[in-house]
């Protein structure tokens, strides 16, 4: 998704090109006014991160999580006050709201919200609660995330609780917002009538599934149908982004700390949101002209240029056309030193880049208009591709050694006589190259020139392109007195080496230089695992999944000039599965964040706080592999015997429950084309809805008058899993377990 661009030039006075000229001035108020109004929200758990972490230059609001009602309306205790206290007081600061944030996931157990709700004193009381605990923390408002108001009189209790505290809230200044369901069942318990009484809702556009369909683009698009359907107001809706993944819940820090490339969206079986995928939602929040974006939280946040927050403020400030020259993921790069050509400044076009084509035709880690692509080149990575003559990127460099320097660019294309030149300030310093024809778009050459003495300083370099079309990858600048590259080979593991799911991998490097070695990076193909700045060089690679791997390691020096070692192969088979000594699974056993067990032929890990404490639940929501919710708590490590595990008992899904059974139940995968319903009475009308355990909805069917005490109900094809089936009839509602195996 593109950023309105308006581009005038000037022609001969018709009336249809004034009158379009005249347009596009009127317009570019109201763009401005989108960008500025955009909101960035983000939610700060009190039982991670810390107020320091927080880039408070990048969000507009921040909601601390959470607090809970009590049945009678009272307030449960603020956890880590004092971190709530730093947050507002560095927040205050830089002109960002604090809200606090009531409510959070409860496994559907909602009676304190709605007793509270339900009751006329107790809601006054739970109003006036909030109002005085906004006073003494100089709270800015209110975000209320009830999960879910469906049941009953909830909804209406919902719409009167919001519209009390709304008119309270706005009394003192205040906002209040609502994080709410992203589409479907869950969504429908929030009444059009709460539009009115909140600021804006933020769309929990996430956990949509537990894997793929956990927040893929299509689901934000399917999302904002959905409420602007319903009539919310896009000045009210604001799109929800995790900073997750599922099905292991890790956040996008470990996960890119673990290797994941932070532009894609999949790592070993988890799925997330990289960087180009939150650009992109980004993006469609501004074509929308919504409220802004929300995050599910701050702390998961990765640092440096892999951060999805700063990726998020690159395109608010891209599309408010008021942004200001930086440097790429706020680093400067020093000259002598390499110099990735896709790291071109921020600032957008015109300020950090020219590019005459619109989108990036490579899709690969940024989202505006330069065309990056995966390369193959050495040390892995983007290149920039698809390069027209008069185009140009700017870097802010910083020059360290005075005198002249070496410059080598690493360029391919498929025809020769193209050319560009380098400048620094605006002067020439390379000439011009010419690009070769290297016989491939990924078959690569580097390219020399000579400086003419560069004084010390921080300046502005340019590569220019005059004659394309060929792909660049990388300048490397490095002092003109002899500097050869390092020496690098990876010493572990050997060549050929295999190893069992999930792998523990140790990856050792020798390197040595003429100067000093500054680092070695230890790769994975293309994927960065980490990095070593002393010697011994070692990286360990934990939980490495199922595959064959090349990996190299790639040392720098001090005076930025690089060496890549040869390639190694390993080859990680699956898990032999054994589980002797590991203990078998009780209810309530005591279990922390990494605890190991065994239950019905497969091993499980209890997950990192706050979801280990689900690890002691009740069996049937959190026994590993086989509760209703065991994944909130459990991460599958393997099976026990090396092959698929083996189906849940039968005598778990009850095929005779009162009043209403299930037939068959459990169904073999391919077969569940019906279910049939047979009740003990005839049940008149009756809603039928069936959900997965994450609670997303496969199925909503109504029936007006069913007379017969069996009903059989098409279902679509179902993946294999445990589903809930939720059937309401005119006198009773049943929540029944239905298993595809």
């Amino acid at each position: 998704m593109k950023h309105f661009t308006i581009r005038v030039r000037m022609v001969p006075c018709r009336n249809s090109a004034l009158l379009f000229i005249l347009l596009c001035l009127y317009m570019l108020p109201a763009f401005r006014l989108q960008a500025q109004n955009f909101k960035v929200v983000g939610y700060m758990p009190s039982w991670s991160g810390t107020a320091s972490d927080i880039q408070y230059n990048k969000v507009t609001h921040i909601n601390y999580a959470f607090i809970r009602p009590t049945t009678t309306g009272g307030l449960t205790a603020i956890d880590n006050p004092s971190k709530l206290q730093s947050i507002v007081s560095l927040a205050h600061a830089n002109g960002v709201k604090v809200g606090i944030a009531v409510g959070g996931w409860s496994d559907l157990n909602n009676t304190d919200f709605q007793s509270m709700a339900a009751n006329a004193s107790y809601r006054t009381a739970f109003v006036n609660n909030l109002i005085s605990l906004c006073q003494t923390y100089q709270l800015d408002g209110v975000d209320l995330d009830w999960e879910y108001p469906i049941d009953g009189q909830d909804p209406v209790n919902f719409t009167t609780l919001m519209t009390q505290l709304g008119n309270a809230l706005h009394a003192q200044g205040k906002f209040l917002t609502a994080a709410v369901s992203a589409q479907g069942y869950y969504a429908g318990g929030i009444q059009n009538a709460v539009f009115n009484a909140v600021d804006f809702l933020n769309i929990m556009v996430y956990d949509g599934g537990s894997g793929a369909d956990h927040s893929p683009y299509s689901y934000a698009v399917s999302s904002l149908d959905y409420w602007a359907g319903r009539g919310l107001p896009a000045s009210k809706t604001v799109l929800g982004v995790p900073f997750y993944a599922r099905p292991s819940w890790k956040s996008f820090r470990q996960l890119v700390s673990e290797g994941a490339n932070p532009n894609l969206d999949t790592y070993n079986g988890d799925y997330y949101n990289g960087i180009n995928t939150i650009k992109q939602k980004t993006n469609l929040a501004f074509d929308r002209n919504i409220g802004g974006v929300m995050i599910w939280e701050l702390s998961q946040d990765a640092t440096g240029s892999n951060s999805l927050l700063s990726a998020i403020k690159q395109v608010v400030d891209e599309r408010s056309g008021s942004s200001t020259q930086s440097p790429y993921g706020g680093t400067v790069r020093n000259i002598p030193g390499t110099i990735e050509a896709e790291h071109y400044d921020n600032g957008g076009e015109g300020v950090a880049y020219h590019d005459l084509s619109s989108g990036n035709s490579g899709g690969a880690l940024r989202s505006d208009n330069v065309d990056i692509e995966a390369t193959t080149d050495t040390g892995g990575g983007q290149n920039v591709g698809w390069i027209q003559a008069g185009e140009w990127l700017e870097y802010t460099v910083n020059v360290t050694t005075a005198g002249s320097q070496t410059i080598q660019v690493r360029v391919a294309s498929t025809s020769a006589g193209k050319t560009f030149h380098i400048e620094l300030d605006g002067a020439n310093i390379s000439g011009t190259l010419t690009v070769p024809n290297t016989g491939a778009w990924q078959t690569w050459q580097t390219v020399t020139a000579t400086t003419p003495s560069l004084t010390t300083g921080q300046k502005i370099l340019r590569i220019v392109m005059d004659a394309g079309d060929f792909n660049l990858n990388k300048v490397v600048f490095s002092s003109s007195t002899t500097n050869p590259p390092p020496s690098v080979s990876l010493t572990a593991p050997a060549n050929g080496a295999t190893y069992t799911a999930p792998a523990t991998v140790t990856l050792q490097a020798n390197a040595s230089d003429n100067g000093s070695v500054a680092k070695v990076e230890f790769f994975q193909g293309s994927t960065k695992l980490g990095e070593d700045t002393s010697s011994p060089y070692s990286y360990t690679w934990s939980n490495a999944g199922t595959g064959s791997y090349i990996l190299t390691a790639r040392a720098t020096d001090n005076q930025g000039a690089t060496a890549t070692s040869s390639n190694v192969s390993i080859t990680i088979n699956g898990s032999s599965g054994s589980c002797s000594g590991i203990p078998s699974y009780v209810e309530n056993g005591g279990y922390a964040a990494g605890s190991i067990v065994q239950n019905q032929g497969s091993q499980y890990e209890c997950k990192p706080y706050p979801y280990s404490g689900w690890c002691n639940g009740a069996a049937w929501a959190y026994a590993p592999g086989t509760g209703t919710y065991w994944q909130d708590a459990w991460i599958l490590k393997g099976s026990c015997s090396g092959s698929a595990r083996v189906a849940l008992d039968e005598t778990e899904f009850e095929t005779a429950a009162k009043g209403v059974t299930l037939y068959p139940n459990p169904v073999e995968n391919g077969r569940t084309k019906t279910i049939t319903l047979l009740f003990e009475q005839s049940p008149g009308a009756v809603n039928v809805k069936l959900q997965n355990t994450n609670g997303t909805e496969v199925l909503s069917k109504s029936y007006q008058d069913v007379k017969d005490t069996s009903l059989t109900v098409e279902v679509p094809p179902l993946a294999k899993g445990l589903y809930l089936v939720r059937i309401q009839s005119s006198h009773k509602s049943w929540i029944r377990k239905y298993l595809v195996r």
